[in-house]
């Protein structure tokens, strides 16, 4: 044992003793209850208390949705570093979150390479989505519908005024979008899940992180093709290069593609 480093070997890599680990059948779970919670919120709460009289979902019912289900995802993440023993503070989680960006030029270049890889799988596997989506359609008011001769969400009024309107950007893309989407998810499957995989999978935790990340979206079926491309790239920027800054960056812009 290294008592400088705090660290053991399993699986020939090297484990943090000061981040305990997670077995294969915890590892399961915390995958699994969000996808279950999501899958609550869009197929049972979502038809009896924020369909329309017309049978679609408004974009609040759909803001409703991601406020709490990546809001419990960012509840949860802080949950387990704080009971780690963390202060839950930028300065004080530094270096337990990866909040950090890479030092060497070439890391910065898989970063990009990663991404690059990732929205070529996305491009490449799109057809395969909408396959996915004829074979097995999702209601005619699901979010993000895959085909696009279905239109459920209908933008904001255009009758609201300008603090209205400030206020509503606010909530839609720094609270909903920003904090709890890409820190939220983040934190949770890079920050908090992926370094307590390592016990289980070894140098390939981030990859089981990826096509982990890619299942959890089971409430979205039609995604899940491409979703692991995107999922192994972020815990790829996370894990070997280190850095949640470019993992929530890459997030963002990923969703934006």
């Amino acid at each position: 044992m290294n008592t400088k480093n705090n660290e053991i070997k399993t699986n020939s890599q090297a484990v943090d003793l000061n981040i305990p680990q997670y077995s294969l059948p915890m590892i399961l779970f915390m995958f699994a209850w969000p996808a279950a919670w999501f899958s609550f919120l869009i197929f049972v709460i979502a038809p009896l208390f924020m369909l329309r009289p017309d049978g679609t979902l408004p974009l609040w019912g759909v803001n409703l949705i991601s406020l709490l289900g990546n809001g419990a995802e960012l509840a949860v993440a802080l949950i387990i570093l704080r009971r780690e023993g963390y202060r839950l503070t930028l300065r004080a989680l530094r270096e337990r979150i990866n909040w950090r960006l890479p030092k060497k030029l070439w890391k910065w270049g898989a970063v990009v390479d990663a991404f690059i890889a990732a929205v070529a799988v996305v491009i490449l596997l799109q057809p395969i989505s909408t396959q996915v989506a004829t074979a097995l359609p999702p209601p005619d008011w699901m979010p993000y519908h895959p085909l696009p001769e279905i239109a459920s969400l209908q933008p904001p009024p255009p009758d609201r005024n300008v603090v209205g309107t400030v206020v509503y950007f606010i909530y839609e893309f720094f609270i909903i979008g920003i904090l709890l989407n890409f820190i939220g998810e983040e934190l949770y499957y890079r920050a908090a899940l992926l370094p307590k995989m390592r016990g289980v999978f070894g140098r390939w935790d981030w990859v089981a992180n990826g096509f982990g990340f890619a299942l959890k979206h089971i409430y979205f079926w039609w995604r899940v093709p491409f979703l692991w491309g995107a999922g192994i790239a972020f815990a790829f920027i996370y894990g070997p290069m280190g850095s949640l800054p470019l993992a929530i960056f890459f997030h963002w812009l990923g969703n934006i593609f």
